[in-house]
């Protein structure tokens, strides 16, 4: 019995690692099924959990399982508040898409001004309506005004009329949910009006408190790094002080990914411990000029704890970002151990800061940079127990100074190889260069540019000229760290495009890394025989993952279609048999720096799909709606050929569609010069429309719309149309050349849904079972009820990507199958007596 009771004792060696991993462990689960009764049942098991661990307790008596599912049961509790069925609060509810609506809240934060428009988040909520009912609901909004807006700080109260509308997403497989990304913010609409009617109200003449005052601070230090220099390193010395990123070019964000040091423009662990590191070393070289410390043995201790003073102020200063809260939270921990003279464990002290963030904002676990600290921080802590040896002895100067420049490298490469997975799986790229980016620039930046930032900031509160001279000395510093970021970053070897790894092959992956260390550094033979035992069926998942997707991308024999959800725009992918790709249009917004179509929905969902090469590229025309996200595609991704009616825009969007076709030396054939039908791999691609002379066949229409690549994809008897966005005129000139060409079983619907498309005589000729409208609602009124009237009056089933989200289509063996991203899937036997 004693030996049990022993072994109960060990078994929690680090007690908060194994409750932490059921806390987080709840927490998923809550966030994967966000089901009633999975949260009622928890409630049960959480107390009576609790009720048992009391009773063992009392008893002093062991308790192993317990406690785990205690942790397990109040994570998912904790996160049921945060989940989309429970949020937004059902008060909520009577004001989305009312008309405009009276709205008053207080500024919670800094608000974010950008090139056309200010953004703040707003709490404290009256909203009243046209018949001045007053709403005072939980939760809080998202404000946008464009143009000229008052000055603005965070407390103050302000007044406007807006439209408030339920945040949307992009219902694509696997897509960025931004619904629920704004509901772990506790954001549950947004609001977008002028800054003309913008007034703040009477609580915003009160004395300004401290948080308006630092951001007073931090509006004039902005200003004054704007006038030493408003180039790339002016934004980037705005970053690093104060936070504010907004001013760097998306080029510039695209360099730091690609050199792999992106994480020096996000204030966070790094910058946090180089300020803790030299706050400390300076306050306690101060205080040990004091003998009377130096006696008590309290130097370190006075110093830890006046450390806590720059990096609180650095961390406000910098706007309080989650990523800072974490680290200043880590720091906190660490220094507290010092101050208190008790032992410290990295593993525990990780555990802590963790098991305090998620506590206290339950949803941190989902963020990317939560994944990304603390897999950054627990693969040094790792590398760190398996190579760093305590050295023995004093060693000379310069064998000490080359170990350390290796130790260096190391904790870099640990760092890098620790978020590799992460990264792919988020960001789809890796950096090849990264150690020696980071060797370079993480001492460059960080020790030397960071603290004379802040030592300028927290200067300018008392001298602004010497405050201006040791910004201008870090803008200089930054000068070449930037002209070096740029080199490494368009380097042909600095990074590369991944395929999105899934969730599984992220474990596998931490899972191979970990348990090679072990085996090259394992302390016995024993630990590292059982890591090589235990990385067996690592290799065994891994390669039946990689066959599983060798086959999914290359051997399947049926015809995929995915119509994805892009807004008001059109994208549609085709995955013939044999894994012959086709992207025909790329949707896109009017401005890709507002929302890029291509980089944000496109490309994840390819590589998602391992798809890194796009056999031909088909523009039906050159509205941004369906040109500008190929634009992105084009650039980022292996293109054999390009089809479109060489009909062009004069817009900034074909310019640049032509540019990078010239530059990249992509194959766009004349229209003339394209076989009107290609089989490919017993499917066949036709083009019914304009063909062969573009300008010829559409000269009795106008418009562009009226000149729209119109393409068919047949397979095994069933049929796609893809009309682009033509109108009634070149619906009859389709069908006059096309004939039964233009049957299908599946219509995209014409121009969305427009009341200019879908005619009576197109649709019959057509006949199709179900028709796809790629729109968004809202938008310019469509689709139109006109046209879905003619669709139901002729018993056509109406998929909507605004409603549906994407329509994933697949042909094989004469059975046509359709599904959707936000309904069950439904079959289609078409048996329409005739083959096309």
């Amino acid at each position: 019995m004693a030996g049990r009771d022993l072994q109960a004792d060990h078994f929690y060696r680090l007690p908060l690692t194994p409750l932490l991993f059921a806390f987080m462990a709840g927490l998923i689960v809550g966030r994967l099924t966000a089901l009633p009764f999975l949260f009622t049942g928890a409630w049960v098991t959480a107390a009576t959990a609790g009720f048992y661990l009391t009773r063992r307790l009392t008893c002093q008596k062991p308790a192993r399982l317990c406690p785990l599912l205690l942790f397990f049961a109040l994570g998912v509790v904790s996160i049921a508040s945060w989940q989309i069925p429970f949020f937004p609060p059902p008060e909520t509810k009577p004001l989305f898409d009312s008309g405009y609506m009276e709205i008053c809240g207080t500024i919670t934060g800094p608000p974010r001004i950008e090139s056309f428009r200010t953004r703040c988040v707003l709490d404290q909520l009256e909203i009243s309506g046209e018949k001045n009912e007053l709403y005072q609901p939980a939760g809080r909004i998202q404000a946008a005004f464009y143009g000229k807006t008052p000055e603005l700080f965070p407390g103050d109260r302000v007044r406007f009329r807006a439209i408030i509308r339920m945040f949307k997403n992009f219902n694509n497989p696997g897509g960025f949910d931004y619904r629920q990304y704004m509901a772990d913010k506790n954001i549950w609409a947004g609001v977008y009006t002028s800054g003309k009617r913008v007034k703040k109200a009477p609580p915003s003449t009160q004395k300004p408190g401290f948080q308006n005052q630092i951001h007073g601070l931090r509006i004039r230090l902005n200003e004054t790094i704007a006038s030493i220099g408003a180039d790339d390193a002016g934004a980037v010395l705005a970053a690093l002080v104060l936070g504010k990123r907004h001013r760097i070019s998306p080029e510039l964000q695209e360099a730091f990914n690609r050199a792999g040091v992106s994480h020096l423009l996000a204030i966070s662990g790094l910058h946090m411990g180089i300020i803790s590191v030299c706050a400390f070393m300076g306050f306690t070289w101060i205080i040990s000029r004091f003998r009377i410390f130096l006696y008590t043995g309290r130097a370190f201790k006075i110093a830890a704890m006046l450390t806590l003073v720059p990096v609180i102020c650095y961390a406000m200063l910098s706007g309080f970002s989650p990523s800072t809260q974490r680290a200043v939270v880590m720091i906190a921990i660490f220094l507290t151990a010092i101050a208190r003279a008790a032992p410290y464990h990295r593993i525990n002290t990780l555990a802590i800061a963790a098991f305090i963030i998620c506590i206290i904002h339950p949803p941190s676990l989902f963020s990317v940079s939560f994944q990304l600290s603390f897999a950054a921080v627990s693969a040094i802590f790792y590398g760190i127990h398996l190579f760093f040896k305590p050295s023995a002895g004093l060693e000379k100067t310069v064998p000490r100074l080359i170990g350390r420049i290796k130790n260096f490298m190391l904790i870099s490469v640990f760092a890098i190889a620790g978020t590799l997975p992460l990264v792919m799986h988020h960001f789809q790229q890796a950096s090849v260069l990264g150690v020696i980016a980071n060797l370079v620039l993480v001492p460059w930046i960080g020790f030397m540019v960071v603290p004379l930032g802040l030592a300028g900031a927290l200067i300018f509160l008392v001298s602004g000229t010497l405050a201006w001279w040791m910004l201008t000395c870090a803008h200089w510093l930054l000068g070449p760290a930037i002209s070096l970021i740029k080199m490494i970053a368009n380097s042909p070897v600095g990074a590369f495009e991944t395929f999105s790894p899934t969730v599984p092959e992220v474990i596998c992956a931490y899972g191979l890394l970990a348990g090679l260390g072990l085996i090259w550094r394992g302390e016995t033979p024993g630990i590292r025989k059982l890591a090589a035992i235990g990385l067996v069926p690592i290799f065994l998942v891994s390669a039946a993952d990689a066959g599983y997707w060798i086959h999914k991308r290359l051997w399947h024999s049926d015809l995929r279609v995915t119509v994805l959800d892009v807004g008001q725009g059109h994208a549609s992918l085709v995955e013939f048999p044999g894994g012959y790709t086709m992207l025909i249009d790329g949707g896109g917004f009017s401005d890709n720096s507002v929302f890029d179509v291509g980089a944000r929905i496109l490309a994840p969902y390819l590589r998602q799909r391992k798809i890194g090469t796009i056999d031909t590229v088909v523009l039906s025309h050159p509205d941004s709606d369906h040109l500008n996200g190929l634009l992105y595609i084009l650039n980022h991704f292996q293109i054999h050929e390009v089809l479109s009616t060489h009909i062009s825009a004069d817009t900034s969007g074909y310019k640049k569609f032509q540019e990078i076709i010239d530059k990249k030396q992509i194959f766009h054939p004349p229209l003339d010069r394209v076989n009107a039908g290609r089989k490919i791999h017993g499917a066949r691609f036709e083009i019914l429309f304009p063909h062969p002379d573009a300008e010829i066949a559409c000269a009795p229409c106008s418009g562009a719309n009226n000149c729209a690549l119109v393409v068919r994809v047949r397979y095994h008897g069933k049929a796609i149309l893809f009309p682009g966005d033509i109108e009634a005129c070149a619906e009859g000139l389709v069908l006059e050349q096309a004939g039964e060409k233009a049957e299908a079983d599946i219509l995209i619907a014409p121009h969305h849904g427009s009341k200019t498309s879908s005619t009576s005589g197109f649709l019959d000729a057509v006949g199709p079972e179900t028709v796809i409208i790629p729109v968004r609602e809202g938008r310019y009124q469509m689709p139109s009820q006109s046209v879905l009237n003619r669709y139901e009056n002729r018993n056509i089933k109406i998929l909507r990507t605004d409603r549906h989200g994407a329509a994933r289509i697949r042909i094989h063996e004469g059975t046509l199958e359709i599904r959707t991203k936000q309904k069950p899937r439904f079959n289609q036997m078409l048996n329409r007596g005739h083959n096309y």
